[in-house]
């Protein structure tokens, strides 16, 4: 797991992403998406901070987030006293109740770092959606991506939230082209002025993926392709897939 989502950065992520994300606007494109098909129960995996998950406790009937991090989990609690968030992997996990939509949201896929890893991320959301249920997701499009992480080896992305301000900066390279892994490494900063204060430090082996596999890897597990839409991100050139489960 990153140390982003760890007890030295995990405020600090929770911080400075709501100067990158929209989380309003993040929430308006997966709730379009359940709206087409009136989908009234969500399951999130990855929900991180609790963000985006505010957004769907008020707006769905049903919500449940799913993360690996207790440190990511009890700050979306604080936030959300009222949602039901639980520790787990998204590899292997199970549900009490099923959903009509489930979505992995902010990149999160990207941590599948192999086939075995996707393939049992999506027979595991089978198994916890109702017998028509929809996923939604994005990934990180490696036929974009992997070019522009050998042209740009040194990456800064700045944040403002409030009156606070903040940077990140990121040194990246190909770990493994064949399997568009990608080595992250990261320092985060906050700004006062001219001083810049140091509050951690981040690396982690990231995947990125291109649609065909993507595509076969859902269709292996019993889903039905529903649309594959281009989405760019503040950082990373994305895709969004909509699945439907199949019987």
């Amino acid at each position: 797991m990153s140390n982003l989502y760890g007890a030295e950065l995990a405020k600090v992520f929770d911080t400075m992403y709501q100067g990158f994300i929209d989380y309003n606007e993040e929430f308006q494109f997966y709730a379009a998406k359940a709206q087409a098909f009136n989908a009234q129960s969500i399951l999130e995996i990855g929900c991180g901070s609790g963000n985006l998950a505010k957004y769907f406790i008020n707006n769905f009937k049903s919500y449940a987030g799913l993360d690996l991090s207790d440190h990511m989990l009890q700050l979306a609690i604080d936030k959300n006293p009222t949602g039901y968030f639980t520790k787990a992997d998204m590899c292997s996990f199970v549900t009490e109740s099923n959903y009509e939509m489930a979505v992995i949201t902010g990149r999160t896929s990207s941590y599948l770092l192999s086939n075995k890893d996707i393939s049992n991320t999506f027979n595991s959301i089978s198994n916890a959606l109702t017998s028509k249920g929809h996923l939604v997701f994005d990934c990180i499009d490696a036929e974009k991506f992997v070019p522009y992480v050998d042209k740009n080896p040194k990456v800064v992305h700045n944040s403002t939230v409030g009156i606070e301000k903040f940077r990140r900066d990121t040194n990246w390279h190909i770990k493994d082209y064949q399997e568009n892994l990608i080595y992250w490494k990261a320092k985060y900063y906050k700004l006062k002025g001219s001083t810049e204060i140091l509050l951690g430090k981040d690396n982690v082996v990231f995947k990125a993926f291109n649609r065909k596999e993507i595509i076969e890897l859902l269709q292996k597990e019993r889903y039905e392709i529903l649309s594959v839409e281009d989405r760019p991100s503040y950082a990373f050139d994305t895709f969004v897939v909509h699945a439907k489960k199949v019987n």
